[in-house]
């Protein structure tokens, strides 16, 4: 605005008044994301339209148009189809401009003196701007892109509620110790004690409270090359690679001892959490899957024989 004025170019200044007060106004009164981008495209593109009505199409703004095509389709999400018009009446405009340009149109012939004597300033001042927020933008939509797929990832390969590792990525990890032809290492699986009961006595959120505990308490315990996994419900399997069964079974009576420490309280009323778990080693990790069956018949013998317990 300052800068049509001191070019003396009284009809942009009052156009860019004008389309500011519009901008503030509906951003003020108009919460919504979408609804505040779609309009930014229109005051942006109708703008520029104006501008080289009055420039007889010498000020350059068709980069802004062109500019904004690309703009409307990255901020606005897939799902909304009206972009697509939105980008067809941009293209319009943008033919509109050309014909501008070409047959050198304007509302006010007696400021053409004026307009060329500026008109390279402002055209490579328009490049500029327009340059800038598509590299801006472009960055943006590429880390917004990174952060939505290391999200994927994340989902893909952990369990939402515990943030432990899910049965899927395991079965990834034991593929990969196959092929390096990892040897020596122990693996339990894990049961919380009564969780049924705890369920129907407390409700699914203090059973939810209670899973988390348990997470916390194994990833507390476990050494760094170890990896916990949510088998299902309230069933776990813990893998450590080169530990031998008295080493794991330190970790496991540390963790039942943290497990023990967990305040987990429903109106007043403590829940107690225990778990019973069957340990098995393994040699060769090309059985793993056997060696979990064996752990899981061991944790099913606990259960039928006292519950929290390690048996091994």
């Amino acid at each position: 605005m300052f800068l049509f004025w001191t070019f003396g170019l009284f009809p942009l200044v009052v156009l860019n008044a004008i389309s500011s007060v519009l901008y503030v106004a509906f951003l003020t009164i108009f919460k919504d994301e979408n609804l505040r981008i779609s309009f930014a495209y229109f005051e942006i593109i109708f703008f520029s339209a104006m501008t080289e009505l009055i420039s007889g199409g010498h000020f350059g703004t068709l980069t802004f148009v062109i500019g904004m095509e690309a703009v409307i389709f990255f901020m606005l999400p897939y799902s909304n189809r009206k972009k697509h018009i939105y980008q067809l009446i941009g293209a319009v405009l943008a033919v509109a401009i050309s014909l501008i340009s070409v047959f050198n149109y304007s509302l006010y012939p007696e400021l053409m003196d004026l307009v060329l004597h500026h008109s390279s300033f402002v055209k490579v001042l328009n490049l500029i701007i327009t340059l800038f927020s598509l590299f801006y933008l472009t960055n943006l939509y590429l880390v917004e892109l990174r952060t939505t797929r290391e999200k994927l990832d994340y989902n893909s390969n952990h369990d939402v509620l515990t943030g432990l590792y899910n049965r899927r990525f395991f079965e990834g990890i034991m593929k990969r110790s196959k092929e390096e032809k990892e040897t020596s290492y122990s693996v339990a699986m894990l049961d919380v004690d009564d969780f049924k009961k705890i369920n129907d006595t407390y409700g699914h959120e203090t059973g939810d409270r209670v899973l988390a505990a348990v997470s916390k308490c194994i990833e507390a315990s476990l050494p760094e090359n170890a990896v916990a996994v949510r088998w299902g419900g309230e069933e776990f399997v813990l893998y450590l690679p080169q530990v031998d069964s008295a080493q794991t079974l330190d970790v496991l009576n540390d963790f039942r001892a943290k497990l023990s420490k967990q305040e987990i309280y429903h109106k007043g009323n403590r829940v107690v959490i225990t778990a019973t778990i069957g340990l098995c080693t393994g040699e060769s990790i090309a059985d793993y899957e056997e060696y979990i069956r064996q752990a899981d018949e061991k944790l099913y013998w606990g259960k039928q024989h006292g519950k929290n317990q390690i048996v091994k």
